[in-house]
């Protein structure tokens, strides 16, 4: 037997749909899931100021909790993946910090990593001994890195501009088969590709110890994941500078970033010569007070890359400096 429903009943029961599916539709574009927050992404290149960062994972000095470690070979890489939201923080070069505050990424600088002192350098192959004869040769450059900085700074020291060289895009995994296979002059290298360039007939031109003071590398951090996770961050600057002397590293770690480098370790122990580390007691003359030391070296190198045509966002690029995990 089928009951009929009235009119008036009928009604009703739509009115209810109606009034259920506007309340859904409401929900659906109000609610906002909850934030599952994740540890930082750290990219950290194959460079030997920041092995530290390596050793304080394998050492246990931080969990994979509490910082997630992501290993890079070149900076240009860290830079993309730093502007894909792929990572949270990265070790780079002032400059490359610039070109990514142009490209108006909201970071800071939260460290003063270290200082190359000969660990970044122009090597050319036979007939080639000053900067003045790479005139009209094929230069191999990351682009878009220091290296290209460096390039730049060293044929502006030598009254040329970049236009006076063929430039061929390489990054640094390929920089050995550059200068080996691909016909380059001259590459522009760091280590520890330098030193195995060296070893097979390289001659450094030009390096970064001409260039005081300029090639800096920092550790930069998104603004939103500094103010989410400072503990974590905290805590692996810490790490770093504990384990900044490789004497403190224990040796599965030791042996495992010899491996990351491809070197033995009395080359290892070579190579960080060209690398001035900055303390935690350096880090307050750097980042902190009136007028840090760092922003003296930013605004330096921000001339620098406007002269050289690599920097065209005008004058302003002043850097916001969080000193709050390295200064007391």
């Amino acid at each position: 037997m089928t009951l009929a429903v009235s009119p008036t009943r009928q009604r009703a029961i739509f009115w209810v749909f109606v009034l259920i599916d506007v309340i859904l539709w409401v929900l659906a574009f109000s609610w906002k899931p909850p934030r599952l927050d994740s540890a930082p992404i750290v990219a950290v290149n194959i460079w030997p100021g920041t092995e530290s960062l390596i050793a304080a994972r394998e050492m246990g000095k931080v969990t994979t909790r509490e910082i997630n470690f992501v290993e890079m070979s070149w900076s240009s890489s860290a830079m993309r993946a730093f502007g894909n939201r792929a990572i949270d923080a990265s070790v780079l070069a002032l400059s490359e910090v610039l070109l990514m505050r142009e490209l108006g990424y909201p970071i800071r600088v939260i460290m003063a990593v270290d200082e190359s002192v000969g660990a970044d350098a122009i090597v050319a192959g036979p007939g080639i001994n000053g900067v003045p004869e790479l005139r009209g040769k094929r230069v191999g450059v990351e682009i878009r890195s220091v290296g290209h900085y460096l390039l730049g700074r060293a044929l502006q020291d030598a009254g040329m501009s970049i236009d006076d060289v063929e430039l061929v895009p390489v990054v640094l995994p390929e920089i050995e088969t550059a200068f080996t296979e691909l016909g380059v002059d001259a590459v522009v290298a760091a280590e520890p590709w330098l030193s195995r360039i060296n070893a097979r007939g390289g001659r450094v031109i030009y390096d970064s110890a001409d260039t005081p003071g300029e090639i800096i590398r920092v550790m930069i951090a998104r603004d939103v994941v500094i103010e989410r996770s400072p503990a974590p961050l905290g805590k692996l600057l810490d790490a770093h500078f504990r384990l900044a002397d490789p004497t403190d590293w224990s040796e599965d770690a030791r042996v495992g970033i010899l491996r990351r480098e491809g070197v033995s370790a009395p080359e290892f122990d070579r190579i960080r010569k060209g690398v001035r580390l900055y303390s935690r007691t350096d880090q307050t003359s750097m980042l902190s007070g009136e007028s840090p030391s760092l922003t003296a070296a930013l605004d330096r190198v921000a001339a620098r890359m406007r002269e050289l045509d690599l920097l065209t966002g005008g004058t302003n690029n002043r850097l916001e400096i969080d000193d709050r995990f390295v200064t007391p």
